[in-house]
């Protein structure tokens, strides 16, 4: 039993330094970058949203540059100063647990230079879980689905207020008053 135990320590720390191998995101203040933005209704989850991981299209060295965005408890996420390139969502952190997303290169996303790119809101629902899953502690498994509400300017909105940089207040100004908001 003592030795399952250190196994398990063992393999939990490798996964960590795994993570903590992984260079940070490049950024660039350049007027090319782009900010990256959603949001995660995490209103129906057990967990508290803490850490959205972004990754880039570009190695440093051996590993793909990965990082947390700026991630709110209320479900907004962003990225300031992202160079255009190619980026996927791997994975997010909520309650101390990872919850993958796809570590599939199909879904890249292309962020082009100077934009302000919608990754879109999603809405956290635990679909099952039962009392096996419960009793190993095992996170439930769950959907991140798509959803209407909040758009594109309400994440905006909000956005507006969490940004330091004048350039990105401009920005996200000039698109409000593009999508009517």
């Amino acid at each position: 039993m003592r030795q399952k135990a250190m196994l398990a320590v063992l393999l939990c720390n490798l996964v960590l330094c795994g993570c903590a191998l992984n260079p940070e995101v490049r950024t660039t203040a350049d007027d090319n970058s782009a900010l990256i933005f959603g949001y995660y209704d995490m209103s129906e989850a057990p967990y508290e949203l803490t850490c959205v991981r972004i990754t880039q299209d570009e190695r440093a060295g051996i590993a793909y540059r990965q990082s947390c965005m700026t991630t709110f408890a209320s479900g907004l996420f962003f990225l300031e100063n992202a160079p255009p390139m190619k980026y996927y969502i791997p994975f997010f952190y909520a309650g101390g647990r990872l919850h993958m997303i796809s570590s599939d290169r199909k879904d890249l996303i292309d962020v082009p230079a100077g934009s302000l790119y919608f990754l879109g809101s999603f809405k956290y629902k635990v679909l099952y879980r039962d009392l096996g899953e419960i009793m190993r502690l095992t996170p439930e498994k769950y959907g991140l689905g798509a959803v209407k509400s909040p758009d594109e300017a309400a994440v905006l909105k909000v956005l507006l207020e969490k940004v330091r940089d004048v350039r990105w207040k401009q920005r996200i100004t000039t698109r409000l008053s593009k999508l009517g908001g």
